[in-house]
């Protein structure tokens, strides 16, 4: 009888790498590094970077746009601030004045947060109970205030909370006065900075929010929330709308219920999430200067959308046609009236919809066209689709759309629709967009937002799925000029200041991360180049395959090279599967132990002598699983003539929807020498009729019409389900395999995997199982996820390079 193990690993594990990996592989680890960019300076001229390391993430690089050879690198930065010419750095010892015009610093103090008033020059220290005052231009210490509980900022308004004997006092630093805004005996826990010096504070007391005040800054007069409603909530946070009233968003605790009370659950059930809520929401319309208060989402429409309309809110039921078959909800929806109390019915939407700035019109498509509702006069009107993708609208009274058949222009007053802009084939997408909801949708309801752009100045990209490649567009007035004409680099387009330069991150498999900028007069400039020191970005090497599945769908693999190839030797391969991933050609693979949260990471493997192969998976009419097979399959037929992969050391592994993939070829294949499956699913059906606490749902919508996408239920094709169920094929698992999951998994209960391992060892087939205790879908800590890298990449040199049997597999 062959053994199975199922191995527990505690907190206290110790870690030891390959023997494989040369020492100066190890050293380029340390200094790799990724890039996040944050933001520009007021002027748009200087650029901050973060450069996250393995064991640190707070340097900051600051980047002159125009000459990049004035960059400066601060490490240990917790908080930054620009000014007009100094950069606010906050450090866990010291807080760093620096002029970067001038590579000129002033050290003061450590400080806990720090407010600026660039308009009086001056700088806020907030620590040890005190607020000390410096003059930016002098950097000399001007004053210091005691007593002080907490400070509250917002652009150049700074306010500190006093603390004084049995009371406190809210309090105003302007022109170096101190106004005393307002006075209580409960302590206040937050205040919200409006527009024209308006402020809203929040009192608690006993960890509950007591009373809400607004401060009108203009009149100086102060209104309370108590005299109009009750005032008794765990959690309550607002904005301030365009027109001067306020939105309460309130949280209250529900009551606990005796332990012997059960829960009851009803078939009829269409509200899943308020089971697994510990509180009742509420949602408050205040107008303190004609002091009245509504109360939103009553009479069953709990959902209340606001868009910015004076008059109109829109709103629907999130049960009121829930039937959780579908992530994407068609739910009624209704416009409510705030002056009549009143709803008036619009249209079953699905998924949502984007309104415009003003709130004045709402775009959502419906079947196989567009739908503009003019709010105030319930008028719509029927636009026709051409492969639309998004909506965004203009100052101008239009609206434009990207999609795959071009750039396109509606014009709402003249209700006409004309092709913009069509001369390269592929996706267009607008970049360079503003959006903005304040609507915090979940799943299973309508979301919605407000997407606009800039008619005279648009930049949009062109990507071509065909051959991989992108071309950058700027519109300015009706002219189009091509900025990047054509590349296989990924680009993401980063926002820059308000310059008429775009800033974009490049990348690609043999390019570190790197910023650029994009000009429609000038050549691409290179500003900031990463990870220079490392020194295998000229010896990776990619294969773009293409092939088709059975169903004649064009699909592509990428298959990466070992790094230190020799064409004279053969090496084994790994076949990593999820869905489509050839899109990941152009991203270089950097090697970073904090990012490798599932096993697996592809310059770790290549460094290590594999071939790594991620052919594209696609749905198909026999079932994901048995579609998955035949893509899986005809992949390898496309490589099967490169004599450098020895065909009988293949390992497929995958995560997730990966896992499961794993697990069915598993039961069906006898191509490969291992097998490692991560956070899978081995019982679809099982599945199927879970519930998930990730999603707060039952999970039939994922494989009817999600990423299973069955097209039908259970109960209805009972065979396709069965026929692409990994546990329905269990005994003819052949080669051994290696499961894992994290015991908080809340994606794919961690039971999946046990009920694999189990149906794998009654059959007497050889497996491993790793189960993390305090993990969840992904390896959050680094100690579990170096543990796991270890593990997996021991199996593999095992089981494909025929190196030492580690201790842990019998």
């Amino acid at each position: 009888m062959k053994k199975i193990l199922i191995i527990i690993l505690l907190n206290q594990v110790t870690f030891i790498f390959s023997q494989e990996h040369p020492q100066k592989n190890l050293g380029q680890r340390n200094t790799a590094y990724e890039i996040n960019f944050s933001d520009t300076s007021s002027d748009g001229n200087w650029l901050a970077v973060y450069k996250i390391y393995d064991n640190h993430s707070d340097s900051l690089l600051i980047v002159n746009r125009e000459d990049s050879k004035r960059n400066y690198e601060k490490i240990g930065v917790v908080d930054y601030k620009w000014t007009s010419n100094n950069l606010i750095l906050r450090y866990k010892n010291k807080t760093e004045i620096f002029d970067y015009t001038k590579n000129k610093s002033e050290e003061l103090p450590p400080c806990e947060s720090f407010g600026v008033n660039s308009k009086e020059n001056q700088l806020f220290l907030f620590g040890a109970g005190s607020v000390r005052i410096y003059d930016l231009k002098s950097k000399q210490l001007i004053d210091s205030i005691g007593s002080v509980r907490k400070t509250f900022y917002e652009d150049d308004q700074v306010l500190v909370l006093l603390e004084k004997e049995n009371n406190y006092e809210l309090v105003e630093l302007k022109r170096n006065t101190k106004s005393i805004l307002y006075k209580t005996v409960n302590l206040i826990s937050n205040v919200k900075i409006f527009k024209n010096h308006s402020f809203l504070i929040f009192e608690s007391r006993e960890n509950r929010v007591q009373e809400i005040i607004f401060y009108n800054g203009l009149t100086q007069k102060i209104s309370s929330f108590s005299k109009h409603h009750v005032v008794d909530f765990s959690f309550a946070n607002g904005y301030q709308r365009s027109d001067g009233t306020i939105i309460l968003n309130t949280e209250k605790y529900k009551e606990t219920k005796p332990i012997f009370t059960p829960e009851v659950w009803q078939s009829s059930e269409t509200n899943f999430r308020e089971k697994f809520k510990n509180s009742l929401s509420s949602q408050f319309l205040w107008d303190p200067q004609q002091m009245f208060v509504v109360e939103l989402g009553l009479n069953k429409m709990d959902r209340i959308v606001d868009i910015d309309n004076r008059r109109y809110f829109l709103s629907f039921s999130l049960s009121g046609m829930q039937d959780y078959t579908n992530s994407d909800a068609t739910l009624k929806l209704y416009r409510y009236d705030l002056t009549t109390d009143k709803y008036d019915y619009i249209d079953f939407v699905k998924a949502g919809g984007t309104y415009s700035p003003d709130g004045n019109y709402l775009i959502y498509k419906r079947d196989n066209h567009w739908r503009l509702l003019e709010i105030n006069s319930l008028i719509s009107t029927v636009i026709k689709d051409h492969g639309f993708f998004q909506p965004y609208f203009t100052e101008n009274n239009k609206i434009y759309f990207d999609g795959s058949e071009g750039l396109w222009e509606y014009n709402i007053k003249s209700h006409k629709l004309r092709l913009s802009y069509k001369k390269d084939r592929g996706n267009y997408k607008i970049l360079n967009f503003n959006y903005s909801t304040k609507f915090l949708s979940n799943l299973f309801e309508l979301a919605f937002i407000s997407r606009t752009a800039m008619e005279d100045d648009l930049l949009f990209e062109v990507s071509d799925k065909s051959n991989l490649t992108t071309k950058v567009y700027e519109k300015y007035g009706d002219h189009y000029c091509k900025l990047i004409n054509k590349t296989t680099s990924k680009l993401i387009y980063k926002k820059a200041g308000f310059r008429k330069d775009h800033i974009f991150i490049e990348e690609n498999y043999n390019l570190p991360k790197q910023l650029i900028n994009l000009d429609r007069v000038k050549e691409k400039k290179v500003i900031f180049r990463s990870n220079l020191k490392d020194e295998a970005q000229s010896k990776i090497r990619i294969e773009t395959v293409q092939y088709k599945n059975e169903e004649n769908v064009d699909l592509k693999g990428i298959l990466y090279y070992p790094l230190d190839y020799n064409p004279q030797k053969k090496y084994p391969l790994i076949v990593h599967v999820y869905q489509r991933q050839s899109q990941k050609r152009n991203v270089y693979p950097l090697f970073l132990e904090h990012n490798v949260n599932a096993g697996f990471n592809i310059r770790y493997f290549i460094e290590k002598g594999y071939f790594v192969y991620l052919p594209d998976i696609v749905n198909g009419q026999k079932g994901v699983g048995i579609s998955a097979l035949d893509c899986v399959h005809k992949s390898l037929d496309a490589i099967k003539d490169n004599t450098s992969i020895d065909f009988q050391k293949v390992g497929l592994i995958g995560h997730s929807f990966g896992g499961y993939v794993t697990n069915y070829i598993s039961t069906h294949s006898n191509r490969f020498a291992t097998y490692i499956s991560g956070a899978s699913v081995g019982d679809i059906v099982k599945s199927y009729l879970s519930m998930s606490f990730h999603f707060m749902s039952p999970l039939y919508w994922q494989f009817e019409k999600g990423q299973f996408d069955f097209g039908v239920p259970f109960t209805e094709s009972k065979e396709l389900y069965f026929n692409n169920n990994p546990i329905s094929y269990i005994e003819n698992v052949s080669k051994p395999i290696l499961l894992w999951a994290g015991k908080k998994d809340l994606n794919v209960e961690w039971g999946q995997s046990m009920e694999f391992y189990l149906g794998l060892k009654r059959n007497n087939k050889p497996a491993t199982m790793l189960i993390y205790p305090e993990e969840g879908h992904f390896i959050a800590s680094r100690d579990s996820a170096k543990d796991l890298l270890r593990r997996i990449s021991e199996w593999c040199d095992y089981y494909l390079k025929s190196m030492r049997k580690p201790d842990w597999i019998e």
